[in-house]
């Protein structure tokens, strides 16, 4: 066994070269963003968060939606945490933990003073059922079952130890562990439908879900005797902050509007064409990019047009990615240089294979049969060479891209969707490209994203040896054997086009000067336990 140290553990195979540029990139206001705050003397501690759209899914193991992830973190706690800088794993939840040596269980000892907010205790029988409800979740709890790969039950030791099994080596186990989505709820949600789960859950965390009226507005409490936060966060005992109201503005003018006239103290999302606007000592500016897969054309590789790997070649060859970087992109990010963002741990840079290339598409293309039609637009045996996009956010990213293709005679057609209706489309399959990226701090992101086994399968592809990669690197221990698989993977899936890169997502949030202490954990989603308001 690989024995855990009890204020931390070894960090399973996970590569940390890119833990600098979190570091680069981790905020634009200089150390008041992140630093722990103070609350103000005769200060109402409550703030309006005004949210860009309806979480519709409140539960962090159903959902990857970054704005009901904003809710849901306030609300749950996780068995482990993870350090943002330097991805270093520590205790929450758990005291300490290990991994068997090859990787198919991890044994876990519990607190033993946490409860939920509804009074009952923490116990390993709960932690156990979390995780059986996750799996028979199913798809509908996607990428919490990514993590949970292969899972082969609950061993349950005593109250506070339990050993959690799988049926092969599940390596990225333990960062899903520090996840929202393997957050832990209590026994009466994990007992309830998904939908119902949607509406309301009980977790550990710092604040208590008040009430949510879809399409109108969230509202949390501060919790009164918590006292288990993770090493990480900047103090213990009660969240500063009393309450936060979180209306639903999804008008991007309206929210930058109330956060200047007050209105609303923190914004999700400013507009990256506010950035400077909201950079002076009025206010804050929170950025941070999100790791994972970043916005991408994911291609589904099984008919059409799109099982040519020349012309998916050509299409990622055709992308000025710095162009659609300075048109939609946020000051403080940079153009994606792989199928992994520059923030992701494992990332590998393949700026040379993602270069700009406009001849070389073009030459891909006639050599490929193609000609360049009346219109523009390249065509071959009276087809036009058309794709359409199924996508339900970054449309200007999108809109973007569609102009760069334009030049090299590629159509691109945009269809935006609800968010429930795309991932309908990705249950059926029927579609060509998803617009989209996929945040998680680990290189395993991309077996999730591509493997035939993935239950989150998002990319069709039919590639024998990009699936061995896929599965030797989620069971391998070694953090340089796993690295050079990785490498791997990033270059065949770059090289092959399977997943096209458009633009490094940068979340970027607005407060005003007086709230401090938002801090990001290491999914880039946002801590509000250490948020305190300093002046009016």
């Amino acid at each position: 066994m690989i024995t855990s140290r009890t204020r931390g553990a070894r960090r399973i195979a996970v590569p940390l070269t890119a833990a600098a540029a979190v570091v680069a990139l981790a905020g634009c206001s200089a150390g008041a963003a992140e630093s722990a705050a103070t609350p103000g003397a005769d200060v109402a501690q409550n703030i309006v968060f005004a949210l860009k759209e309806d979480p519709t899914c409140l539960d962090p193991q159903q959902t990857s939606v970054t704005t009901s992830l904003i809710v849901g973190r306030q609300l749950t706690d996780s068995l482990l945490d993870q350090n943002p800088d330097t991805g270093e794993i520590v205790p929450w939840l758990a005291t300490s933990w290990e991994a068997a040596d090859d990787l198919t269980s991890y044994t876990f000892t519990l607190r033993d003073d946490v409860t939920f907010s509804d009074g009952t205790p923490l116990t390993s029988e709960v932690v156990a059922a979390n995780f059986d409800a996750i799996s028979a979740l199913g798809a509908s709890a996607s990428l919490a079952n990514g993590y949970l790969a292969g899972y082969a039950g609950t061993d349950v030791t005593s109250d506070t130890e339990f050993t959690v099994n799988f049926s092969a080596p599940n390596v990225q186990f333990q960062q899903g562990a520090t996840t929202m989505s393997l957050g832990i709820l209590s026994a009466e949600t994990v007992a309830a439908t998904g939908e119902d789960r949607c509406q309301s859950i009980v977790g550990t965390g710092p604040f208590v879900l008040e009430s949510y009226v879809p399409n109108d507005a969230v509202e949390i409490v501060g919790r009164e005797g918590y006292d288990w936060a993770s090493e990480l966060r900047g103090h213990q005992g009660d969240a500063y902050l009393t309450s936060v109201s979180f209306p639903i503005i999804a008008e991007a003018s309206v929210r930058t509007g109330g956060l200047e006239s007050g209105e609303y103290d923190v914004i999700q999302d400013v507009p990256y064409i506010d950035e400077s606007r909201f950079s002076g000592d009025a206010y804050h500016l929170y950025a941070k990019p999100n790791p994972g897969v970043p916005n991408s054309l994911i291609a589904n590789t099984s008919s059409g047009v799109l099982a040519d790997e020349a012309v998916r070649q050509a299409i990622s060859k055709g992308l000025d990615r710095d162009q659609i970087n300075v048109v939609a992109g946020s000051l403080s990010g940079q153009a994606p240089t792989s199928v992994l963002t520059s923030s992701t741990p494992g990332y590998t840079d393949l700026g040379d294979t993602l270069a700009y290339d406009p001849d070389g598409a073009t030459e891909l293309l006639e050599a490929d049969g193609w000609t360049l039609g009346s219109d523009g637009i390249y065509e071959k045996d009276g087809q036009r060479l058309s794709v359409t996009v199924t996508a339900f956010y970054a449309q200007d990213v999108l809109e973007a891209a569609q102009i760069e293709l334009k030049k090299v005679g590629i159509d691109l057609q945009l269809n935006m969707v609800a968010s429930g209706d795309f991932f309908g489309t990705i249950a059926s399959g029927d579609y060509e490209l998803l617009g989209a990226g996929l945040t998680r701090t680990d290189p395993d992101v991309l077996r999730s994203l591509l493997s035939t086994a993935s239950p989150s399968r998002w990319g069709i592809v039919d590639d024998a040896e990009l699936e061995a990669l896929l599965q030797e690197q989620a069971q391998t221990a070694d953090a340089d054997a796993r690295q050079d698989l990785v490498d791997q993977i990033q270059q065949i899936v770059a090289e092959r086009a399977y997943v096209i890169p458009t633009l490094e997502t940068v979340q970027l949030h607005g407060s005003r000067a007086g709230v401090e202490g938002i801090t990001f954990d290491s999914a880039a989603r946002l801590h509000l336990y250490d948020t305190a308001v300093t002046s009016d």
